[in-house]
């Protein structure tokens, strides 16, 4: 099939929270790992679907700490990193998701300390679901979606090595050069040329997350008035064709 060609596994029933025992067989191997692990608004299944409310808060905190001591194992050593996206209006914006993934870093049965290079918060993203084509947010436990207008993408990686004291800092810069992070780092720039840059990131704010929101909504808007249009043309165009049968009739 098309996966099987693109080197793509599917795996069902994965938990998040014992990846060593549910991932499928293929990526198991101690040298298959990954350059991103992410996991898409991780929430407990809650019966009544009210998913990530405030009396379930601790449970989604404990949640998170399993996901990231579970990952850490599988995650590349170099430039590794773990996508979480989540919404940021109350009461998600509560969770303190920033704190909350690191937490679970000393519960890793896997590397923690990578040659001294800490696994850090590196920033956030907005979330666009644009760029997710065909892709639809759902309920822990029905196929319900929910609006994620206000989503960011929380990016947490592995220290760059220029932080790394005591190390040597030729091998080390040109080591750091290769990798390829999300979100672009003053050190990987050459400090001796002072000429200022335009930043390749726009810091999220509460501006840049109601432009991507009224934007999704435009375009909801848009192709509702779409969809409208077509189901009254049809309409008509039944209905011209209905009197047109009784005019030869008569």
């Amino acid at each position: 099939n098309c996966f099987g060609k693109s080197n793509v596994v599917i795996g069902y029933n994965v938990d998040a929270t014992r990846l060593d025992s549910t991932l499928p067989k293929e990526l198991q191997s101690k040298n298959n790992l990954f350059h991103r692990i992410c996991w898409n608004f991780p929430c407990s299944a809650v019966k009544s679907g009210q998913d990530g409310q405030n009396d379930a808060m601790e449970q989604n905190k404990e949640l998170v700490r399993k996901f990231v001591a579970n990952a850490l194992p599988y995650l590349d050593e170099e430039c590794g990193e773990i996508h979480m996206a989540h919404k940021t209006k109350p009461p998600y914006n509560q969770w303190g998701l920033e704190k909350v993934a690191l937490e679970g870093i000393n519960r890793s049965k896997g590397v923690v300390n990578n040659g001294g290079r800490q696994f850090e918060f590196k920033g956030r993203v907005t979330f666009d679901k644009c760029t997710y084509r065909g892709y639809t947010p759902r309920k822990a436990l029905d196929r319900k979606s929910f609006p994620c207008h206000d989503a960011c993408i929380y990016v947490f990686g592995w220290k760059s090595h220029d932080n790394v004291v005591g190390d040597n800092s030729s091998s080390k810069l040109k080591s750091s050069r290769i990798r390829h992070s999300t979100i672009p780092e003053d050190e990987l720039e050459d400090s001796n040329d002072k000429t200022p840059k335009p930043s390749s990131v726009i810091p999220v704010t509460e501006s840049v997350i109601d432009k991507v929101r009224s934007t999704h909504l435009q375009n909801a808007e848009r192709r509702a008035g779409k969809q409208h249009n077509k189901r009254n043309f049809w309409s008509s165009k039944g209905n011209n064709g209905t009197r047109n049968k009784q005019h030869k009739k008569s």
